[in-house]
């Protein structure tokens, strides 16, 4: 864990799934909710405020991490150090002629045509036309999914070469749209529960945020089933090498957030929707937020995971040299 690169993807995976989840989640949750209960209220403004803050500030670090990563992988590659890779010109090469250097050149694109989109996206929504709003949202779900080009998905053979990519763009998207959100939702939580209005904005955005996760998290599972197919392979690659081990750890913290998730579903939500007393009502938001915020943590757990194993060979590859 001492390896910079680890640290790098983390930061990179994080900003891109902050920046799309804020992204999808403006335009699947927050605002439908606005529309239907009160887009002039208070709430909305703060909401949009923050949701401007967190977009922006995401994709500046996914850019800065994004520079970094590619420099530390020529480095990498070249057995050189970050300046003698750019003083050489192995950055260039790796850039111009390999899969990852490509796939960085698409994504800078998309993360300049997503930047070029988000002002008029992130205005009042009397000032942009109907139509940006899927936009934006594309170009948000393309700068996630393609990162799946940059991880062990890459490079398949036969079959594998479509299946594989497939499920890793599926599995981050879905990604996104639920810890990508997370903090958005947090937000809009504890920006209402002041009046009647921001309680209505809470009850039907929890409930859209809980009709995404559940797909979401039916993504997840089947699309880090086929993952895992592809890259462990085995349950002797899954218990006995380095990435099996810490894949499981990433499976745990996943367990973990879906009986969160669940817990809030069933209890909290129904009773978010009660028609209760305000104290009775900001007791729910309470727990609600306080749940979010541990789901968020133990989604930078599992961002952390996934850096680190996209530097590790895959278990069935460390198994089947094992032997």
């Amino acid at each position: 864990m001492y390896d910079p690169l680890i640290y790098v993807r983390a930061v990179h995976y994080a900003a891109t799934l902050l920046v799309t989840g804020v992204v999808f989640s403006a335009v699947f949750v927050s605002e439908p909710a606005f529309r239907a209960t009160g887009a002039g209220t208070d709430v909305a403004a703060t909401v949009r405020s923050w949701n401007r803050w967190m977009v922006w500030s995401g994709l500046i670090f996914a850019v800065i991490s994004g520079g970094a990563w590619l420099v530390l992988t020529a480095a990498a590659m070249s057995d050189q150090s970050p300046d003698e890779a750019i003083s050489d010109g192995v950055l260039w090469t790796v850039l111009t002629q390999t899969t990852f250097g490509y796939d960085w050149l698409v994504r800078l694109v998309l993360a300049c045509s997503l930047a070029a989109t988000l002002a008029p996206f992130l205005s009042a929504p009397k000032a942009k036309p109907s139509w940006l709003d899927g936009f934006v949202a594309m170009f948000a779900a393309a700068l996630a999914g393609s990162l799946a080009w940059a991880g062990h998905a890459a490079g398949g053979l036969g079959s594998e070469a479509f299946v594989h990519p497939a499920a890793d763009v599926l599995h981050l998207l879905a990604a996104a749209a639920w810890v990508g959100a997370l903090p958005a939702l947090l937000v809009l939580l504890a920006t209402a529960g002041g009046d009647e209005t921001s309680v209505a904005i809470a009850r039907t955005s929890t409930l859209r945020f809980s009709s995404l996760g559940i797909v979401s998290v039916a993504t997840l599972f089947v699309t880090g089933t086929i993952n895992t197919w592809y890259l462990v392979g085995s349950l002797p690659a899954l218990t006995e090498t380095d990435y099996g081990r810490l894949l499981l750890e990433k499976v745990a913290v996943f367990v973990g957030m879906v009986m969160l998730a669940a817990t809030n579903r069933q209890w909290l939500i129904p009773q978010l929707m009660q028609k209760e007393s305000t104290d009775v009502i900001r007791g729910v938001l309470f727990q609600l937020r306080y749940h979010v915020s541990i789901e968020i943590a133990a989604g930078v757990c599992i961002i952390v995971i996934v850096a680190a194993l996209g530097t590790l060979h895959p278990g069935l590859h460390m198994h089947v040299h094992a032997h």
